[in-house]
């Protein structure tokens, strides 16, 4: 049941992704490979309920999949690091200028705000190369001394990257479930003890399992090169977010490799038919220009989820992009029981991004805002065609 459940989570998980390639993200990334390897890794005998009472918990399987998602840990750590360690601009040293990276992400949450008092700016300056060298450090660590016995060792690597991940997902918003899944995956060098002597072959045992044998090598050996053929040998054409492969096979982690320099954040201001503006984005009645949040400012779009990704879509065009921006019009009168409420009818909006430039001191510059897009949500409604004519009145409100 378990190596069934495991199958259908990946197809069912990687169906859902599909839908939209474009809004896929890093947490989509983590759970490709990691619903991916758990079809081929001995999870019946580990981490299932019904597990195998012949397993001991002392016990260590090897097998295709074990050695793979290993190697895959490290690559994403090593990977990320990386990409922090090159930054042209040198936003993870300490001699950052104006600000190191870490003081510009670490300002998001009330956790944060309480950090920064707590450490002070000389404090974050220090903590940002620390950062780096965990992520480069820390899994090439666990993965040797996974191998060499080095119990002490392989528990000191996975206690510092988790409690990296639970730093991040309280000072930095919508990373809470990424940060959890990331410690997630470390749980495959657990138990870490393999080295086997003659004194201890009757506690602790390195058990060699053959699970789906020839077929879990030809799969894992297969996706691992296509991701080797995808990332360093495929043309530009084959990376397009449009084909399958390129959401499969995508194996690049290096996110946060900059210091940020200015906040962003979205809003839609839209008009209804009873004349009132609202706020369609963020889904309240009044519109807000400045930072959003009560002391604790969000860098990203007021929408979790997938959401985050919805403006990046922008540019889309045609009937793409009629369909992509018709969505929050259904989405408000559906919401809002226009129906019912004729008055409460989305009639355009809108959608505009916005951005502060971070300073010093957990400071922010005055808001600057940029028009993405104007939307008629008429096409299907023009009956109330007739409602929309005094735009001019509402001009200044709706524009500001």
């Amino acid at each position: 049941q378990t190596r069934i459940t495991s199958v259908l989570s990946f197809f069912l998980y990687l169906s859902l992704t599909l839908r939209n390639t474009w809004l896929n993200f890093i947490l989509d990334r983590y759970f490709h490979y990691l619903l991916f390897y758990a079809m081929f890794l001995p999870l019946d005998r580990v981490w299932s309920y019904q597990k195998s009472t012949s397993f001991q918990g002392s016990d260590v399987l090897l097998s295709t999949a074990t050695i793979a998602l290993k190697l895959q840990v490290t690559w994403i750590y090593l990977d990320a690091g990386g990409g922090k360690w090159m930054d042209p601009f040198g936003g993870w040293t300490y001699w950052a200028d104006p600000l190191p990276a870490l003081d510009t992400y670490a300002r998001h949450t009330v956790a944060a705000r309480y950090l920064y008092a707590l450490l002070k700016p000389e404090g974050l300056r220090l903590l940002t190369p620390t950062v780096v060298y965990v992520e480069l450090l820390a899994a090439p660590a666990a993965l040797f001394a996974s191998y060499l016995g080095m119990t002490s060792l392989v528990y000191a690597s996975v206690a510092i990257i988790c409690s990296l991940h639970i730093g991040i997902a309280f000072t930095v918003r919508n990373t809470v479930l990424l940060s959890l899944v990331a410690c997630c995956a470390w749980s495959v060098f657990l138990p870490p003890r393999i080295a086997v002597t003659t004194s201890t072959r009757q506690s602790k045992k390195i058990r060699s399992t053959r699970d789906w044998g020839l077929l879990s090598f030809i799969s894992i050996t297969a996706f691992v090169g296509g991701s080797i053929w995808f990332e360093t040998m495929s043309e530009q054409c084959n990376q397009s977010m449009e084909h399958v492969w390129s959401t499969v096979l995508h194996n690049r982690w290096n996110v946060f490799v900059g210091a940020e320099k200015y906040v962003t954040w979205e809003i839609a201001p839209g008009l209804l038919a009873d004349r009132s503006v609202v706020d369609v984005w963020g889904r309240t009645s009044t519109v807000q220009w400045d930072l959003p949040g009560t002391g604790a400012p969000c860098t990203s779009t007021a929408r979790p989820g997938r959401w985050r990704s919805f403006p990046y879509l922008a540019e889309l065009e045609d009937e793409k992009g009629q369909v992509l921006w018709d969505y929050l019009c259904k989405q408000w009168d559906s919401e809002n029981d226009a129906q019912k409420y004729p008055g409460r009818k989305l009639l355009k909006f809108n959608f505009f991004m916005l951005q502060a430039d971070i300073l010093p001191n957990m400071g922010f510059s005055s808001t600057r805002k940029r028009l993405v897009h104007s939307h008629e949500c008429l096409q299907d409604n023009k009956n109330m065609s007739e409602v929309a004519k005094n735009e001019n009145e509402d001009k200044a409100a709706f524009e500001l």
